[in-house]
């Protein structure tokens, strides 16, 4: 009975050191933000819950959402066009693509 108790014990102190390192490392990350980003609360809020929206740069769509899978770029005359793929579901097929133009998001695909 006692190996039960101690067992239980041992699972639920686990949980909570995993609860602690998790809330711990989402705190470090918000304040890395917003340190990065001069205090802009609502930009770091927009990052942090993965919202993107036209007008992001690149530099904030990574810190959204990550690196991506994949990029594709296209150079152009009068400007540069890059697909960020994310989310592959198959050889070069992707859920989410999201377009840049100039380093700047000007549409996405979400399926």
């Amino acid at each position: 009975m006692e190996w039960i108790v101690a067992g239980i014990l041992i699972v639920v102190a686990v949980a909570v050191l995993g609860f602690a390192a998790f809330a711990l490392a989402k705190q470090s990350r918000y304040s890395r933000l917003l340190q990065k980003y001069g205090g802009d609360e609502k930009l770091v809020d927009a990052l942090i819950t993965k919202t993107i929206w036209q007008g992001m740069t690149a530099e904030q769509l990574r810190d959204s959402w990550g690196e991506p899978a994949s990029i594709e770029e296209k150079v152009m005359k009068t400007k540069i066009k890059q697909v960020f793929k994310y989310r592959p579901v198959a050889a070069n097929r992707y859920r989410d693509k999201v377009t840049l133009e100039d380093g700047v998001i000007v549409g996405w695909d979400q399926k």
